[in-house]
This record gives structure tokens, C-alpha cells and sequence, in this order.
């Protein structure tokens, strides 16, 4: 048994070097970071400039038709329209004293102010030849050419797309340098990499959103970078600690022998007739044995598992894995031989215990 155990857990595997992943995450990466230099550095100041300006604007003297001044004209409300879904869009059609008959456009939910106020009088205030605001009842809603933050959507995109950006050039590198460092098909370290950039990148989505101003915005993404690499680094010291303290990936499972019948999601590989093409996708467990079932709701003529399997040890995916044997990073897989063949049935944590105690099962009744 040790011996077998010894052949099915190699010391020094031959581990592929994944190139094709080094270079697509590192110029995904690299195409990322190049996006939010462009949306921080074109758009966003192009943005920042008009609201500057809007903001700097002044009431236009009486009798000019300049458009960089604020030109305020009395209106009546025709009529209004909104239409719901997710995004409600709320207009309002008036008739200016100029003659002019512009559709305005509101953002954000304005169901109760727009209610009734056909026939009502306001005044439009242009500004470059668009309506940005309107003035009723002591009370100034502004449309949706609003210029004022125009720049947010540009700098939380940016944020957020240069954060998933720098995440794939951390998963580059550390494939590129640190791939024969373990053989697990999902590491801690790109685990790390993963968690830290993505909590970043929706720091930098929200902020521009919450914060007043587009430094102030930057100045949070920078304490938030910062607070994010201090916990990924006290993380990555605290996990390389306690798997180097580790002297096996062995997960120690106990098998639960089924009560009644129960389906797995399960894969089976290995060079034996039971592992090929259905040797994946659902498992069938109960106190007989282990079956294979290409559908948890056809469970006709089941493939068993021969009682000839003989469990060996449970750890986590190795990129030496059988081609096919994944369910994601939340599986175990289950080292087996068949006589001299290595088997592997992968399955999640949770379903582990049952696959075990099937397959248990099955070499308890062959040997009565």
C-alpha cells in the first residue's frame, strides 16, 4: 500500500510551463493598463475642462446670443413621458418663448416631481447650445447634459479596468517565474492575486461615485491600493507559512457510506473502459458501489465502477491532471489504481466523503 502510495504522488512531476497563459494574461493585462491610461488622460480632461468651464459660466447680458453664457428663456411644459425597466427614462417636451421645442432628458428616478406638470411654466437655462437645467418652483433640476462630474463613469472605468489589468500581469509574472514552485492547478498565490486586484478594481469602480472630486477619488484608490497590498502581503507571509509547515497535500477524509441512492457531480479519468467518454460529468452513489451517469435525471443502465478500484489518497487538482478532470477550484481529486492503471475521480468537498464510502462499499461486498 505505501508503495502504491509512493507511485501515485510523484516528488518531482513534470509540470507544463503554461507559455500560452503567461502571454495572453500578460498582453490582456498590458492592453488593460493602456485603456485606463487613455480614459484618464483623454476623456476624463476633456470632461474636467467642461465642467470647469460650465461651472465658470455667468448669466448672458441682455440682447447676445453667445453660447459660452448661461441664456435663461421662459418655457411651458407640454407634456412628459417615462418609461421604466431597470434605467427609467423620464422626458419632458416644452415650448420655449423663442419658439424652440427641445426634449429634455432626466437622470435618476423622477416619477413624483414629474407628475402633473403639463401646462406648468419654468425657464431652460442653455449653456453651448443644450439645455442643462430648469428652474420651477424654487427648485432647479438639472437634465441629463448636466456636464458637472462627467468625468466619473471615465475615472471608475479606468480604475476598475487598470486593477484587472495589473491582476493579470500579477498572474503572468508569477506563472512566468513561480510555475515550479507547486503543482496545484489552482496556487495560493494566484488565489492572492485574484481577491487583492478584484477588491481594488471595485474600490476604484465606487469611489469616483462616492467621493466629491476626481483627486479625492484618486487619493482613496491610493489608500485603498495600499491598505490592499498590506493585507495581501500579511495573507501571502501567513499561507506560505503554514504550507511550508506541511509535509503532504493529503486532505484526510472519512467515508460516509451512502444511505440511499445519491448523484455527484463527479469526473472520471483514467486508461480503463469506465473512464473515457462517460467517465464524466454526474456520479451515482449508494451502499453497492459507485455508477456513471452522463444525466442526474437518466440513471438507466448506470456504469459501475468495478470493486477493482482501490482509493489511495484525496488532494487538491494538479496541473498534471488528466485532461478533463476539473470541476473548479472547489473539487478534490481522488488518486485510485485498477490493478497497475492510476485512476482519478474528481468531485467537490462536500460530495468526497460519499464517493469514498461507495467505493468503499463495493470492495467490502466483493470480498464476502
Amino acid at each position: 500500500m505505501n508503495e502504491r502510495r509512493a507511485e501515485a504522488a510523484p516528488a518531482a512531476p513534470s509540470l507544463p510551463k503554461r507559455r500560452a497563459l503567461v502571454i495572453s494574461t500578460t498582453a490582456i493585462g498590458t492592453a488593460l493598463l493602456l485603456v485606463m491610461v487613455w480614459l484618464l488622460l483623454v476623456p476624463m480632461p476633456e470632461r474636467l475642462d467642461t465642467e470647469r468651464a460650465f461651472r465658470a459660466a455667468r448669466d448672458c447680458a441682455p440682447g447676445t446670443t453667445a453660447t459660452d453664457c448661461l441664456h435663461s428663456v421662459p418655457a411651458v411644459i407640454e407634456r412628459t413621458r417615462e418609461k421604466g425597466g431597470k434605467t427609467p427614462s423620464h422626458w419632458m417636451y416644452v415650448k420655449t418663448a423663442e419658439g424652440d421645442r427641445p426634449a429634455l432628458y432626466f437622470k435618476g428616478d423622477q416619477r413624483s416631481t414629474f407628475e402633473g406638470l403639463a401646462g406648468k411654466r419654468i425657464h431652460v437655462t442653455y449653456w453651448e447650445g443644450s439645455v442643462r437645467y430648469i428652474d420651477w418652483a424654487d427648485a432647479r433640476w438639472y437634465t441629463a447634459a448636466d456636464p458637472r462630474g462627467a468625468y466619473r463613469p471615465f475615472l471608475a472605468w479606468g480604475l476598475a479596468l487598470g486593477s484587472a489589468g495589473l491582476g493579470l500581469i500579477l498572474i503572468g509574472l508569477w506563472w512566468a517565474r513561480g510555475y515550479a514552485t507547486t503543482r496545484l492547478r489552482y496556487p495560493w498565490q494566484q488565489g492572492i492575486a485574484v481577491v487583492g486586484t478584484g477588491i481594488l478594481g471595485l474600490a476604484g469602480g465606487l469611489l469616483p461615485w462616492l467621493v466629491h472630486g476626481w483627486r479625492a477619488a484618486l487619493l482613496a484608490y491610493g489608500v485603498a491600493g495600499a491598505v490592499v497590498a498590506a493585507g495581501c502581503a500579511f495573507a501571502a507571509a501567513v499561507l506560505h507559512r503554514v504550507n511550508a509547515r506541511k509535509t503532504t497535500d493529503t486532505v484526510d477524509i472519512e467515508p460516509v457510506i451512502p444511505a440511499d441512492e445519491t448523484i455527484l457531480a463527479g469526473i472520471v479519468r483514467g486508461d480503463v473502459p469506465y473512464g473515457g467518454v462517460l467517465g464524466g460529468g454526474y456520479l451515482m452513489a449508494d451502499a453497492e458501489g459507485l455508477s456513471i451517469i452522463p444525466d442526474p435525471n437518466y440513471r438507466n443502465h448506470p456504469k459501475l465502477i468495478p470493486a477493482t478500484l482501490e482509493p489511495l489518497r484525496v488532494r487538491p487538482p494538479y496541473r498534471t491532471d488528466p485532461e478533463g478532470l476539473d470541476l473548479g477550484d472547489v473539487c478534490l481529486v481522488l488518486e485510485c489504481r485498477d490493478g497497475d492503471t492510476p485512476v482519478y475521480v474528481a468531485a467537490t468537498r462536500e460530495s468526497m466523503p460519499l464517493v469514498l464510502g461507495a467505493l468503499t462499499a463495493a470492495r467490502q461486498l466483493a470480498q464476502k
